[in-house]
C-alpha cells in the first residue's frame, strides 16, 4: 500500500508515455514525477495525484508529440500563433456578418439578401487574409502599420461606396 502512494497514477504515465515523444520523455518524466513527490510531502496522495494528472493533461501539446517530427522544432510557437490570429480574423468576419443577420430579425430597415452577405463576407474575409498576408511577410513595423491603415481605409471605401454610393459608381448600393 505504501509504494502505491510514492507512485502517481498508472493511466496518467500510460497516456503520457503514449503521446509523449521519445527524445523528451525522460527529462518531462523525471520532472513529472519530482514534482508529484513535492506535491505528495505538501498536500497528500490523493491532491498531488490530481495535480499530476492535471499536469499530465497540459502537456499535451503538438511540441511534444511523437511521430510528428518537424512540429518539434522551436518555431512550433510562432505557427500557433499565427494559426490563432487567422482563426481570430475569420471569427471577427463572422461576427460582423451576423450583426445585419441578427438586425434583419428585429427590424425592417435592414434587409439584406444573399448576394448582399456573400459580398460583405468575400471583403472581410479578403482584408483579413490580406491583412494576416501582411503580418506574416513584411518584417518591418512602419510597413506592416502603414499598409495595415492603407488595407483598412481601402476597405472602409469599398464599403461605403457599396453601402451608399459616395463616389457615383454602378456598385453603389443606393
Amino acid at each position: 500500500m505504501n509504494q502505491k502512494k510514492n507512485k502517481p497514477s498508472r493511466i496518467a504515465m500510460m497516456i503520457f508515455n503514449w503521446y509523449c515523444h521519445p527524445d523528451f520523455r525522460e527529462e518531462i518524466e523525471g520532472d513529472l514525477l519530482e514534482r508529484f513527490n513535492i506535491y505528495s510531502l505538501k498536500y497528500g496522495y490523493t491532491k498531488a495525484n490530481r495535480l499530476f494528472i492535471k499536469e499530465v493533461i497540459s502537456l499535451f501539446r503538438p511540441s511534444i508529440v511523437g511521430n510528428i517530427y518537424h512540429l518539434t522544432n522551436t518555431g512550433t510557437m510562432e505557427i500557433t500563433n499565427q494559426n490563432k490570429r487567422l482563426i481570430t480574423i475569420l471569427a471577427t468576419a463572422l461576427a460582423i456578418l451576423l450583426i445585419p443577420l441578427i438586425a434583419m430579425i428585429f427590424t425592417n430597415d435592414v434587409s439584406w439578401k444573399i448576394f448582399d452577405f456573400l459580398v460583405a463576407g468575400v471583403l472581410l474575409i479578403g482584408t483579413g487574409l490580406t491583412l494576416e498576408f501582411i503580418l506574416r511577410k513584411i518584417k518591418t513595423l512602419r510597413y506592416r502599420i502603414l499598409l495595415g491603415i492603407l488595407l483598412f481605409v481601402l476597405l472602409f471605401l469599398i464599403w461605403v461606396e457599396l453601402a451608399v454610393g459616395v463616389f457615383g459608381t454602378p456598385f453603389a448600393g443606393s
